[in-house]
C-alpha cells in the first residue's frame, strides 16, 4: 500500500516484479523513465535491474499485489539492490509510451529483435478487459479457465518475464470448470464477480479483490455465480525454460 503524499525512492533490484492493482487512482509507478499511472486492474511490470520509483500525489491510499521471483534468485544467492542519491527518477517518456511503441502491432526503428522481458511497463485494465468480452461472444471460452488471455512480451510473443507468466480471464455466470492441475504454483486475484474454487477437497469462496493460490499440481476448478474476472500469474516461465513443467486435463 503507497499513501498519498508517499514515494518509494528509486532503486533496482536483481528480482523481477509484477504489481497488480487492486484498489485506489492516482499512483504511480516510474520505469526506466516512463511514469505509469495507475488503476484498479493494471498489471505493471518491473523487470530485472530496471530502475523504478513509487509515488502517490492523490488524496487516496493505493493497495496493490506484488509478486516478485525471489525464491529463484534466492536459490542462485543472486539477490542484492541498488539505491540512487536522487529521490525520483527523471522521466523521459510519457504514460503509456511503452503499450503504444511496442504493444500496437508496429515496433519504432532501432527496436530490440530480441528481449526476454516485456519492454511494456503497464497493461491497463481499461485495454484488456474489453478483449474477453469478445473472446467469450466469438466463443473461445475454454472448458477449464475460461475466455482467458495471456500477457505476453510483444517482441517475442512469449511471457512478459522470462521467470513469471499472468493471464486474465473471463468465467461467465453459471461457469462450472473442469478439473485441471499443472506443475506451476499460481496466485489468483479477483477483479470482479463472485464465485468459489475447489483446490483438491477444499472449496474457496472469492469476491472482488480476494487473493488465493493453488498450489503445485493440485487439482483445481473454478465456478462463477456471476459474470467473474481472474487474474492469475505463476512461475510457469521459469519452469518450461528448465523443461520441468507438466499439465493435466481431466473432465468433471
Amino acid at each position: 500500500m503507497i499513501l498519498p503524499g508517499e514515494i518509494a525512492p528509486v532503486h533496482r533490484h536483481v528480482s523481477s516484479a509484477i504489481r497488480f492493482v487492486l484498489d485506489g487512482e492516482g499512483a504511480y509507478t516510474a520505469v526506466e523513465g516512463e511514469k505509469a499511472f495507475m488503476s484498479p486492474g493494471d498489471f505493471v511490470i518491473t523487470a530485472n535491474w530496471a530502475p523504478h520509483d513509487h509515488g502517490n500525489p492523490s488524496k487516496k491510499p493505493m493497495l496493490w499485489l506484488d509478486v516478485l521471483d525471489f525464491p529463484a534468485v534466492n536459490f542462485y544467492e543472486a539477490s542484492f539492490a541498488d539505491y540512487y542519491e536522487e529521490g525520483m527518477q527523471n522521466t523521459t517518456r510519457q504514460d503509456g509510451d511503452s503499450l503504444t511503441f511496442y504493444g500496437s502491432g508496429v515496433l519504432p526503428d532501432g527496436a530490440p529483435v530480441a528481449l526476454n522481458r516485456s519492454p511494456v511497463i503497464n497493461y491497463t485494465y481499461a485495454r484488456t478487459r474489453p478483449i474477453l468480452e469478445r473472446l467469450r461472444k466469438s466463443g473461445e471460452v475454454d472448458p477449464r479457465h475460461g475466455a482467458r488471455v495471456h500477457y505476453v512480451n510483444p517482441i517475442n510473443g512469449g511471457p512478459v518475464l522470462p521467470t513469471m507468466g499472468a493471464s486474465l480471464a473471463l468465467l461467465p455466470k453459471g461457469f462450472k470448470g473442469q478439473d485441471y492441475r499443472a506443475t506451476d504454483g499460481t496466485i489468483f486475484v479477483c477483479v470482479e464477480g463472485q464465485g468459489t474454487t475447489r483446490v483438491g477437497d477444499q472449496v474457496f469462496e472469492w469476491g472482488p479483490n480476494d487473493i488465493f493460490v493453488v498450489p503445485p499440481w493440485k487439482p483445481y476448478a473454478h465456478g462463477a455465480a456471476k459474470d467473474s474476472v481472474l487474474f492469475s500469474i505463476s512461475d510457469r516461465p521459469a519452469q518450461q525454460a528448465l523443461g520441468i513443467w507438466r499439465e493435466e486435463k481431466r473432465a468433471s
